[in-house]
């Protein structure tokens, strides 16, 4: 195992695919990287957390017209709602399949997988904004896909990154079970055996670790919501085939709802300044 890309320090095993540095708590694991598809049944919570980030993107730039990349756009969820705030917004995505149909729905549209084997000029210095909606954690070689953000943000450009945090209460849990034998929480967590599992997880201080080794300022720092009171179901059953399971887990995800501010928090929102 190579050494921890935020600290350069040694990794412990977890288990059979994941490592923990044993310094900034920083997790990667040795699953094989993919393209995926949204989550079935978390399209209102999608919708409400981008309305958020788009509120406070907004809020940082006064008087900008601004030009947005989004990295994985999945169902275009995103992009519909800067389209609402008449926000100049470029959609991307990796998966071939998603790609095409992101194409027939809105006109930019370009094809990305992070790292770019040969960067061309039509990106360089182009955006004001890049944003990573659940799309970080998924990416391999982040010291080159950092590097390669800077050319493409102009002057002062900016960074939006949310992703789950393994200081989050749902991790935790995960990680409870999974030590005492029941693993299927903690391999759900990492999207084991889907399409696009998870390669890395971070938390608020190994996270802004990474980005400052790169020269970037953190100039916003929040949370988002990991549940709502709807679709609780249908996202769980999508990858838990046991109705009776999902019947009683969405029951206490519809409790965790009301709960979520008060606890520790799942879902990191960062934004960062380029050097």
């Amino acid at each position: 195992m190579e050494e921890c890309v935020v600290c350069n320090s040694k990794f412990k095993k977890i288990n059979d695919y994941v490592y923990k540095c044993t310094n900034c708590s920083f997790f990667k694991s040795k699953l094989k990287p993919g393209h995926g598809r949204d989550i079935e049944g978390i399209s209102e919570l999608r919708r409400k957390n981008f309305k958020k980030i788009i509120e406070i993107i907004l809020s940082l730039n006064v008087n900008q017209n601004l030009k947005i990349l989004e990295i994985g756009s999945g169902n275009g969820f995103f992009i519909e709602e800067c389209k609402k705030s008449n926000i100049d917004i470029t959609g991307s995505e990796a998966d071939e399949e998603q790609y095409n149909l992101l194409k027939k729905k809105f006109l930019n549209i370009i094809k990305i997988n992070l790292p770019i084997k040969d960067l061309n000029n039509d990106l360089l210095n182009k955006f004001d904004v890049v944003v990573f909606n659940d799309v970080f954690e998924h990416l391999i070689n982040l010291d080159l896909t950092l590097i390669q953000l800077k050319s493409m943000l102009k002057t002062n450009g900016q960074i939006v990154i949310n992703l789950p945090s393994s200081d989050g209460l749902i991790y935790k849990f995960s990680d409870i079970l999974n030590k005492i034998g029941f693993i299927n929480f903690y391999d759900r967590l990492w999207q084991k055996n889907l399409s696009s599992p998870h390669l890395s997880y971070f938390n608020n201080l190994n996270l802004k670790m990474l980005f400052k080794k790169h020269g970037y300022n953190l100039i916003h720092t929040s949370s988002l919501d990991t549940v709502s009171k709807k679709g609780n179901f249908i996202r769980l059953n999508s990858t838990i085939k046991y109705k009776f399971i999902c019947f009683l887990l969405s029951g206490l995800l519809f409790l965790f709802y009301y709960f979520q501010k008060i606890l520790p928090k799942d879902i990191i929102l960062h934004i960062y300044k380029r050097p």
